[in-house]
């Protein structure tokens, strides 16, 4: 199921279509595609958060119930839809382009869920989009059973990292800390997720305490470790990094020795589970 918002304009629907062109043109995850004679499309991917939307630009109305809208705005054939299951951070994601149109523009904003037309609001919309999420994981529970969960505040610090992952690593250059990515483990028949970062231990490396467990693959080991307990044991030869992610620690290269050394001499819990990577795109925060 798709959920929309739709865009408004006072008094008029005149606007420069060449500019908000120009606008989708100059983002490096935007395709501009022409689905057919009466819609342009300009389809968002983010590669590092795998998740999608499309802004539409048609020639026609598409809005329903218009009729019951004030009529001092009037429709501007634009639209932004996407899959009513994306994590609500994704969809904040897309309210920051929704918020630079509408600035640029003058655009109102409208969603079924509202009682009319609107100014840009983002809790407002973030509030909507929440109400419907919910109405369909109620409605289709078989559809949400599909994919696996992670809690919202969790999968908003994973986010935060990963998209934050260039700022950090540009950050420790000098040191030559590896920022290694967050991967998902689930256990077959549960919708529980797992998070993870996985390491070589042969290289300084940024250490975010709000995951699970790290991996440790190289010619001695292939393991998981709590991240608790691996903390507990190495805490002394970390770091931390200021940023506006809490938790977020580092090594440097004079301590990743002793630290490997922990490794061969410490008796970690051993992991009881039977994991499988999973993909972004299967993982749901409701």
């Amino acid at each position: 199921m798709l959920f929309r918002y739709y865009f408004f304009k006072e008094g008029t629907r005149l606007y420069d279509v060449a500019d908000l062109i120009s606008y989708f043109n100059a983002n490096p995850y935007i395709d501009m595609v022409k689905k057919n004679e009466s819609e342009k499309v300009a389809h968002y991917f983010n590669p590092t958060l795998d998740f999608a939307c499309d802004f539409i630009i048609a020639t026609k109305s598409s809005v329903p119930n218009i009729e019951r809208l004030n009529p001092r705005y009037v429709e501007v054939n634009l639209k932004v839809e996407f899959n009513v299951l994306l994590p609500t951070y994704d969809v904040d994601v897309i309210l920051n382009m929704c918020e630079d149109i509408c600035k640029m523009f003058n655009f109102y904003v409208y969603n079924e869920v509202f009682e009319d037309v609107s100014p840009f609001g983002r809790s407002l919309m973030l509030k909507a989009f929440d109400i419907v999420k919910l109405a369909y994981k109620n409605k289709y529970p078989q559809d949400v059973a599909n994919f696996y969960r992670l809690d919202k505040e969790t999968l908003g610090k994973v986010y935060d990292y990963l998209q934050q992952s260039s700022i950090i690593s540009d950050l420790l250059k000098v040191e030559n800390v590896i920022v290694p990515k967050i991967t998902f483990y689930a256990v077959d028949g549960k919708r529980k997720i797992y998070t993870a970062i996985e390491i070589d231990a042969a290289e300084p490396f940024v250490f975010p305490l709000f995951v699970d467990m790290v991996r440790i693959v190289n010619s001695e080991h292939d393991m998981f470790i709590s991240s608790e307990e691996l903390y507990a044991q190495t805490h002394k030869l970390f770091h931390p990094i200021e940023s506006s992610i809490s938790n977020l620690y580092y090594t440097m290269p004079r301590e990743i020795k002793k630290i490997n050394k922990i490794l061969n001499k410490a008796n970690f819990s051993p992991l009881i589970l039977e994991l499988k990577k999973v993909d972004f795109s299967k993982v749901l925060d409701i």
